[in-house]
């Protein structure tokens, strides 16, 4: 999985599949999913549009274990 929720549920973050790069605190910036994935995608971010993946970042676009690009 490669989405992390606090656990409290309030807050999430995403992590990459190929690196491990994070990024912390997603849900108390942007409060949801979609919205988190939609500003991501724009910064490099490839993958799964679901929050179970895969997701890889800008340095790992390269990777063919991320051509699916949702």
């Amino acid at each position: 999985m490669t989405v992390l929720h606090d656990p409290d549920g309030t807050d999430f973050s995403l992590v990459c599949d190929g690196c491990g790069t994070t990024i912390d605190r997603l849900g108390a910036n942007l409060h949801n999913w979609e919205l988190a994935w939609s500003l991501v995608r724009r910064h490099g971010w490839i993958g799964e549009r679901s929050r179970q993946g895969p997701h890889g970042c800008p340095k790992c676009t390269t990777r063919s274990a991320y051509a699916v690009d949702g």
